[in-house]
């Protein structure tokens, strides 16, 4: 009987097996279904792969718009005649940053558009899976925000962004774990694949500086230059027109659907929007740098995805694949679930209706009827939800200093109090 009451005791070595297979299973169920999502990408934009129409971009373009499966990267396949193999920037011009120049070149080697895009496709989607192994290891990373967007699978190869978000979230960890040489080289790489990261740099700088570390600080600074540099200098030299295109291009480009949408009444110019944004984009970053100066440890980790967020709220133009930068920087500091669905809900309304109104671009009644209708809602409300992701993500900033000085001043308190004793 008094055996009966005795607990039994497990050993140690007993329980080792089911705590690794309960950690197994903990990183691979994210990783399967961020999988998954990444693979309705392909189903997706299977018609792409397919196409068999004539090789000219105006004809892929109206051939994918009427099936829904439109990508940048066959489209500019048949704009720059890459059955040819050119080099970018060195015969023909492209208006991005020479990191996906890169990519362009080197998965073209195979010449022909559908191993292009699939080999393509696949690197991007390895890219995605990277990302998701990496949320994990966040102080506050959420892998499932992430795993279950279906952004994944809207925007894995809608564009190149899934490579530059692989660079900076990698960047970002290497930053939280004091690696900063090594995560402002890869910084400066996501920075020189898409450029607005770059929003990022003086984030980190500033929370450096904040624990009295300015010599990291410096040092960070002039490793992303020196990087930038050695990215940079091989086309600045030998074709500097064709490196600053890609600025001309962001220079020039008119306003689409966005923000400024609201303020044409008043007939503002691009060059007159570019200041504005310009002008709204500084005092962002001036407001967050303060923020971070105030925040907690690893304040820049919120202080990026709200300056991230704010950029894309000014930002003249908005591709749709630009919620991809949204959804991992919400997975990366652990927002609240109801955050990442409001974002993803607003995010699938913009996505079907900017695609809708392209498939109706040949009618012209229901275009008219369309814009004001459907596109311009789904805008609103895609523009305010990106405020709100903004809004949050100050205050954890915040939040976080106040209970960070909060402790502070406890432990100080109570050290007070044992030298008193």
């Amino acid at each position: 009987m008094a055996e009966s009451l005795v607990t039994p005791v497990v050993a140690d070595d007993q329980l080792r097996p089911a705590r690794r297979s309960a950690v197994r299973w903990a990183t691979l169920l994210p990783l399967l279904a961020a999988g998954l999502m990444l693979a309705g990408g392909f189903w997706l934009r299977w018609p792409s792969f397919n196409y068999r129409g004539l090789p000219e971009q105006h004809d892929f373009n109206n051939f994918a718009f009427d099936r829904f499966s439109y990508s940048d990267i066959p489209s500019l396949y048949f704009r720059d005649k890459l059955r040819s193999h050119p080099r970018p920037y060195f015969d023909y011009r492209l208006e991005y940053p020479v990191g996906i120049g890169l990519m362009i070149y080197v998965f073209n080697f195979a010449t022909r558009l559908r191993p292009y895009f699939l080999w393509t496709s696949f690197f991007l989607a390895a890219c995605g899976l990277g990302i998701a192994w990496l949320i994990p290891r966040f102080p506050r990373g959420r892998v499932w925000l992430f795993a279950l967007s279906p952004a994944l699978a809207f925007y894995v190869n809608l564009n190149w962004d899934m490579a530059a978000l692989l660079l900076t979230v990698f960047a970002l960890l290497l930053f939280v774990r004091g690696r900063d040489g090594l995560g402002a080289a890869f910084l400066a790489a996501g920075v020189w694949t898409k450029f607005f990261p770059i929003v990022i740099l003086p984030l980190i700088v500033a929370e450096r500086a904040r624990a009295g570390r300015w010599r990291e600080g410096l040092r960070l600074a002039v490793v992303f230059g020196l990087v930038s540099l050695v990215i940079n200098a091989p086309l600045l030299i030998l074709r500097p027109r064709a490196w600053l295109y890609f600025f001309e291009v962001s220079r020039t480009r008119p306003r689409e659907v966005n923000l400024w949408s609201f303020f044409d009444r008043w007939h503002p110019t691009t060059g007159q929007i570019n200041t504005l944004t310009t002008a709204l984009l500084l005092a962002a970053i001036a407001a967050l740098t303060w923020a971070v100066w105030r925040g907690g440890p690893h304040a820049f980790l919120p202080a990026s995805c709200a300056a991230i967020a704010w950029f894309l709220f000014v930002n003249k133009v908005y591709s749709p694949q630009y919620s991809l930068w949204v959804v991992v920087l919400l997975a990366v500091v652990g927002a609240p679930p109801a955050l990442a669905v409001g974002w993803s809900a607003a995010d699938l309304l913009y996505f079907g209706a900017s695609f809708l109104i392209l498939g109706l671009i040949r009618f012209s009644s229901a275009t008219s009827w369309f814009f004001p209708h459907g596109l311009i809602p789904a805008m609103a409300i895609r523009e305010g939800t990106l405020l709100a992701v903004a809004g949050w993500c100050l205050w954890r900033v915040l939040a976080d200093g106040r209970l960070s000085r909060i402790e502070r001043y406890e432990r100080a308190a109570q050290a007070r109090s044992i030298v008193l004793q």
